[in-house]
């Protein structure tokens, strides 16, 4: 049976992800994302660029909770959507 509370987070977090979602997509990029037992990473790269954006989690994810690991791996979500909204290409030395 679900609670009030979940049934609100289940109507509007989707609308939400959808949005940021669409955004990383959008552009001539390679999104990569890896979410297993021993950690997660997310990693946003540019079509012939070089690395964009990135973030891991290794150690702490073993202990978080299925809920706190959705709410990191969605906080990623909305960072990436928000550099390739205005996206800051960090060139590597040759």
């Amino acid at each position: 049976m679900h609670t009030p509370r979940q049934a609100a987070a289940s109507t509007e977090a989707p609308d939400e992800i959808l949005r940021d979602l669409a955004v990383v997509l959008a552009q001539d990029q390679a999104v990569y994302l890896k979410l297993g037992p021993e950690g997660a990473v997310m990693s946003v790269k540019s079509g012939e660029k070089s690395f964009a954006f990135g973030e891991a989690i290794e150690t702490r994810w073993r202990g978080m909770s299925p809920e706190k690991r959705a709410q990191a791996v969605h906080g990623w979500i909305r960072k990436a959507a928000k550099y390739c909204r205005n996206p800051r290409i960090r060139w590597e030395p040759a």
